[in-house]
Formats: C-alpha cells, structure tokens, sequence
C-alpha cells in the first residue's frame, strides 16, 4: 500500500500553484558535457502527447492590482468548445477569495493571451473552471477511468516560468485509505505545473496535476478527470464573485461533515502505560509513535501521534478540515512527585496552535477537571472562530491525567475548520474514549 497519508506525517505537501523561478548564479552552475551516446533518447511517445497537446494547454497568470509583474501562475487546459478551461483552485483562490484585488490573464503557448474569468470552484476536489476572453483552444479529450498501476502517463504544464514542458512517468492507481481522492504519478511535477493536463499513453486527460511531496524522488499526485464533469456543468456562467466566498464557505463545510461522517461512533483505542487512548480511529488517520529509549534519563517519555492529513487548501497560509492529536505518556522512578509535576507542566506548555491572526480570532478558553474511565484529567478546551467563514472554528483540546505521581499523560487533540457542533460532539467522544486500565 502507498501509505501516502503516513508519508504526509513527515513531509510538507507543495501546492504547484504560485512558484516563480529565481535565476541561477553562473558561478555554481554545473559544468556542461557533451551527451553520454549510451543514455536513452528522449521519448518519442512523450513528443508527440505534446504535440498534441500543445494548442490545448495555456498558462493562467494572476496579478496584484494594476501590476504587470505577475504574482502567481499555474496551468490549465481546455475542456470544452466554448473556451472553458479547467485549473486547480489553489492556482486561482486569491482572485476568487480577493476579487477586487487580483486578476487573472492567460498566455498561451501561441503567443495568444488576454482575460480570464471565474466559472465555478470545487474546493474539495481542488478544481476551477475559468474562460477566456475571446480564445477558445482546442479540448482535450478526458477519460474518466482510474488508470491501473503501472500504465504509463504524461504531465505537462508552465513549471518555475521555464515554459511549457511534459514529464513522462507512471500512473499507480488511487491512493488508499483517504477522504478525497488522488492518483499517485511516479513522475517529476514542480511549480506551475498545477492544473495542468495529467495524460494517459492515448494522450486523454485521466486526471489534473494537483501537488508533490517534497524532499521525496518522483511522489506526485492528480486529481482524477471524474470530478470535472460535474463542475463543467455547473460553469455555464461566470461566478457572481460577491458571493464566491459563502460557495466556499459551503464547500468546506460539506467537507468536514464528510471527514467526522469518516470516523466511527465509537473510537479505536489502544493501550500505553496502562492508558487506552484513541489511535487508528479511521482508515484515514495514520499515526507514528517515537521516545525516549534511555534509561538512564530520569525522565521517559512516549510520543503517538495520529492525523488525518486532509485539510482542504483555502488560501496560502489557510487550510480546514483537517484532525490531528498527539499523547504524550510521562513517567519516572527517579524524580520527587513534585519535580516530576514541573516536568509534566513544562510539556504542557510547549503545546502550541498554529494559526494566523489575518485568519482566526483569538482563542477563547477553558479548563475544567473531569472524571474520565477510572480516572480524573485536567482538560482545557479552546476554540477560535474563522474571519471570513464565520461557520467554522478550531478546536484545540489538552488532557492531562491526574491520577498517578509519577505517571501521567498529556493528550493534545487539534481540529482546523469544523463546525462548532461536531467539533465539540467529536472533543466528547475523544475525551471519552480514554480510560485508566493497568
């Protein structure tokens, strides 16, 4: 199994949208040499899907105000007769989110270029639909069906502003065990490149280049083709931009219902130091566990942490619906009880929400002791409120145990983005779960 969502835990996921390439000090570029005769030549098969797909594929350019300079670019390509052209969201979300602000523009690789405009959002799935002005490119045509793993595959896009360019790699299927879907591409993507055309060996679109991981050889990811009919459908006119942000607001909302529908009634435990505490609590959520393995330290401490990893990108800096929790199992036989206390608090602490004040309120707080299953916590509750979706919060959660003196837990449970309700019917049910069971 890909296990892409554990693979998510330790590294950042790049959105392709806004990159702009910085030029190479001449002094540090690697020496040319003449082309080894024994190297395999370009592939024909890859020439021609770009041939093909030339006419079919534009840059879409986004700028700040009145300024020529553009401040963020990616890819699309057409899909209809009529000029409509499919994008990721991310690619876009600025013009949609801060319409009075930026613009968007499309340079195709013909030299033909002018206005775009905003026809529909699937923010859950990462797509837009956009039109141009005047220029309506030749659609490709799009396959619906998941590739099977192994079949060979092409993306092509506008990467770091070098032009346009096509990767030749390998389609692997779905990947398993996540809320949304994506199709992992054994192949090179970089920035710019999102919203461009993903191609199956008969050249048809299976899918739209959406994202990478970074620091990792060839781990790409598409947005299967089976979600753009359905926005294609709805993009007949141009998005009334004054309301753009509630169909946003919608769509995240559909999404975190989507993420708690995921998760069972009764939560998955499993044991720690004479602690249950909730774990593997859906096929979505992956968790990893980490230590102290020294037994001199005076302290040892055991780390678990789960997340879900599928918090859905809004804007840079923004993203929601997305659950993640950490425990932290202390303990000693060498520290006074009250030296261990400092300790545990310490710990306690550290815990810290990320978060931007341009995008959330501060936290309002409380903390309360509690009789949990056979014994009492400390639990402090905090929650936040969005400012420009004022029907969705995050809800930071921290447990600590108080029943032995040197021995105790600390459980710090992280939701971006939910509604207020749900989130809180999910802290119950987190806090619930636990339980003391030597």
């Amino acid at each position: 199994m890909l296990q892409a969502v554990a693979v998510a835990l330790l590294a950042t996921s790049l959105m392709l949208g806004a990159q702009r390439a910085h030029a190479t000090d001449p002094a540090q570029a690697p020496a040319t040499t003449e082309p080894d005769p024994g190297l395999p030549q370009p592939s024909n098969a890859a020439r021609d899907r770009l041939d093909r797909a030339r006419d079919s594929v534009v840059q879409i350019r986004g700028f700040f105000g009145d300024s020529q300079a553009d401040a963020f670019h990616g890819s699309g390509f057409a899909a209809s007769t009529d000029g409509l052209i499919v994008t990721n969201y991310h690619v876009v979300s600025a013009a949609v989110l801060y319409p009075k602000q930026y613009r968007l523009e499309f340079l195709a690789p013909n030299g033909a270029n002018g206005k775009l405009s905003v026809h529909a959002v699937d923010v859950e799935h990462d797509l837009a639909v956009v039109k141009a002005e005047s220029y309506a490119p030749t659609p490709i045509r799009i396959r619906t069906q998941i590739p099977v793993k192994g079949e060979r595959a092409y993306s092509i896009g506008f990467p770091l502003d070098l032009g346009l360019t096509i990767t030749e790699g390998v389609a692997n299927g779905l990947v398993e065990n996540t809320l949304e879907q994506r199709i992992h591409y054994s192949g090179a993507m970089n920035g710019g490149m999102s919203g461009g055309p993903a191609l199956d060996n008969a050249g048809a679109v299976y899918g739209v280049n959406v994202s990478v991981i970074t620091a990792r050889q060839l781990v790409s990811f598409v947005v299967p083709a089976k979600h753009i009919a359905a926005l294609l459908a709805t993009a007949q006119k141009q998005l009334d931009m004054n309301s753009a942000r509630e169909l946003v607001a919608a769509q995240l909302n559909s999404h975190q219902a989507a993420l708690f529908a995921s998760i069972p009634a009764k939560l998955a435990t499993e044991p720690s130091s004479g602690y249950l505490l909730p774990a593997k609590i859906a096929p979505s959520v992956e968790c990893n566990s980490d230590g102290s393995a020294d037994a001199g330290k005076p302290l040892r401490v055991e780390a678990i942490g789960c997340g879900a990893h599928v918090g859905v990108f809004v804007e840079d800096g923004l993203e929601t619906g997305d659950l993640r929790f950490q425990h932290r199992v202390l303990e000693t036989d060498k520290l006074h009880p009250l030296q261990f206390t400092e300790q545990l608090n310490r710990v306690v602490e550290a815990i810290g929400w990320a978060g931007s004040s341009k995008h959330v309120a501060p936290f309002a707080c409380t903390t309360k002791i509690v009789a949990l299953h056979g014994f009492d916590a400390r639990v402090s509750t905090c929650v936040r409120q969005y400012r420009m979706f004022a029907s969705l919060f995050d809800i930071g959660v921290t447990v600590v145990s108080l029943n032995e003196p040197r021995r105790a837990i600390v459980s710090n449970l992280n939701l971006r983005g939910v509604a207020f309700e749900s989130g809180m019917d999910f802290v119950r049910r987190y806090v619930g779960a636990m339980q003391w069971n030597p």
